[in-house]
């Protein structure tokens, strides 16, 4: 991976805002992405893994952040502690004129193993289609998985958050109980 290491909140929204989407830009997306939720996220969550793969090597992971924090009355721990969220997957998708739907939904979801948690997070240059939607509702009315989809957008206000002394993990928090809420 090619390393991101801007310095300020400022410099993240910039190089996320001027991301290519598609081909062209999908390594810078994923990277830039990438430094952002570490930006966000680490400490208290651990440094994340990127490009994970499982011992076969059939699947590959954009990146993993493990989640040791198991302390309730913090974000981060509430987590862990309802969703058994130890390991966070992270899938990154930067398209241009192909819509974001089941099939990416469906493969973020498949990362989800037993031990590690029932949280994943799908990060995209726009909002998932309506398909992906729906899909999401079936894989948590089935398995009680929960994909969460951010958009650059997200991030930005996430950043924002960070920029104001607030804890953007709260606003994980704040997804899942959205997601919740309107599950049907």
């Amino acid at each position: 991976m090619d390393s991101v290491t801007p310095h300020t909140t400022h410099d993240l929204r910039r190089m996320l805002s001027a991301c290519p989407p598609g081909r062209n830009g999908w390594r810078t997306y994923e990277n830039t992405a990438l430094a952002t939720m570490r930006h966000l996220f680490v400490p208290p969550l651990a440094e994340p893994i990127p490009q994970a793969r499982t011992y076969s090597g059939i699947d590959r992971r954009d990146a993993i952040f493990p989640n040791r924090v198991v302390d309730t009355s913090t974000p981060w721990g509430l987590l862990r502690h309802d969703l058994s969220a130890r390991l966070i997957p992270i899938e990154f998708k930067n398209y241009e004129r192909d819509e974001i739907g089941k099939e990416e939904t469906n493969q973020t979801a498949s990362y989800l193993k037993n031990d590690m948690g029932r949280l994943a997070i799908m990060c995209c240059n726009k909002l998932p289609n309506d398909s992906a939607h729906r899909y999401r509702n079936s894989i948590f009315s089935e398995y009680k998985k929960i994909v969460l989809f951010f958009t650059t957008a997200h991030l930005i206000e996430m950043l924002d958050m960070k920029d104001r002394g607030d804890d953007p993990a709260y606003f994980v928090v704040d997804s899942v109980e959205k997601f919740l809420i309107q599950h049907e």
